[in-house]
């Protein structure tokens, strides 16, 4: 999986040139931050192409009746020159002339606003009126436009939103195109324990783990970590759905850069489960340490994976994936912590996998305890 940062920033950049998200996979070699500028920088060139004349509507609007200018915004100017025009208006009269135009309207007009440029409007107004709006971009499904209207929205608009959306899936597929950690944060915190755990369901249930993983990367130590525990304390099916959606999507660096911060237990509880019996994940632990340089988290994680878990590991990859051997018996030592489970893993392999294991390694810590 690309990196989610990368791919929310691909599906953006989209929307604001109004292609599909296909027709600039081709930049998916550029970090989330490059695309960020890349697209900020294309969004303030349209803006300051134009700005000229949303200026002068602005101020002709000024010397018009509200009800008149709000009556040729909607009959006559529509939504995308109304948002432009919105953002050089003075914030009071553009919140008084908002208050005469229909919710649906609104939310049209929010699909072509640039949340940054209208932050002063968008602090200014009613509550009332932009949780009418939050439900109609619900129905819609813009997730893209919540998500970046999310950005900037006061603490109070932020929560009032947050209560009128009910399915806590779209909750993570609006994280998904939020890029302010500290409002991410704060609406994690403010859910209690019941909607956390309906929003790691809906992860399980339609298969949403990627969106999950990628606001756990972003907000706070202490949400993180609370959230991140709560998800492993789920159910068994809870836990598979998370581990194949791993295998599917490559979460693996994601994961163990959280494990690092998790307990032992929690770690277990993961590791433990019967999908890590199958070949087919295995693997796709062994590819993603090796693609991703991994060998520092997974060493990390050994000693809360166990005998059985490392058995299987050096069982895959003596038949399937040799280097990934070779170059784990260099990178440990013989008084690492992951040594223990290792050494346990290797007494009770059988002559076949020992053999093919031994034959892979040098002559490092693993070899030694494969030839014990």
């Amino acid at each position: 999986m690309k990196d989610a940062a990368t791919r929310a920033e691909l599906v953006k950049l989209a929307r604001i040139l109004d292609t599909d998200v296909e027709d600039v996979e081709y930049l998916a070699y550029l970090e989330a931050g490059r695309l960020r500028a890349l697209r900020e920088g294309i969004t303030d060139a349209l803006f300051e192409k134009f700005r000229s004349s949303f200026s002068g509507f602005a101020r002709l609007s000024s010397f018009l009746p509200l009800a008149i200018s709000a009556r040729i915004s909607e009959r006559v100017l529509g939504p995308t020159l109304s948002g432009r025009i919105a953002g050089e208006m003075p914030t009071d009269r553009a919140i008084e002339m908002a208050d005469r135009l229909s919710d649906t309207f609104l939310a049209e007009t929010c699909l072509q606003l640039d949340p940054v440029r209208a932050r002063p409007i968008i602090a200014g107004f009613p509550v009332d009126r932009a949780v009418a709006i939050t439900r109609i971009l619900l129905q819609r499904r813009e997730y893209i436009t919540m998500g970046r209207f999310v950005d900037v929205l006061p603490t109070k608009t932020l929560f009032a939103a947050t209560d009128a959306i009910a399915d806590e899936a779209d909750l993570l597929e609006i994280s998904f195109f939020v890029e302010s950690s500290e409002q991410l944060d704060r609406v994690i915190e403010y859910l209690d324990i019941e909607r956390r755990e309906a929003v790691i369901r809906a992860a399980a249930a339609q298969d949403l783990w990627p969106e999950v993983i990628s606001t756990l990367l972003r907000i706070g130590p202490i949400s993180r970590r609370a959230l991140a525990e709560l998800a492993l304390a789920q159910d068994a099916a809870t836990l598979d759905s998370l581990i194949r959606a791993a295998a599917e999507n490559d979460l693996w660096p994601a994961l163990l850069q959280l494990a690092d911060d998790l307990p032992d237990d929690a770690i277990a509880s993961l590791s433990h489960q019967p999908a890590f019996d199958e070949t087919v994940i295995v693997r796709s632990v062994i590819d993603s340490v090796v693609t991703n340089d991994l060998w520092a988290a997974l060493r990390n994680q050994l000693p809360g994976m166990g005998a059985e878990r490392c058995r299987r590991m050096i069982d895959v990859a003596a038949h399937e994936r040799a280097p990934f051997l070779s170059e784990l018996d260099v990178r440990l030592q013989s008084d690492d912590a992951a040594m223990a489970p290792l050494q346990q893993a290797a007494r009770t392999l059988d002559n076949d996998t020992r053999t093919r294991a031994r034959a892979a390694c040098g002559s490092g810590a693993l070899a030694r305890a494969l030839a014990a």
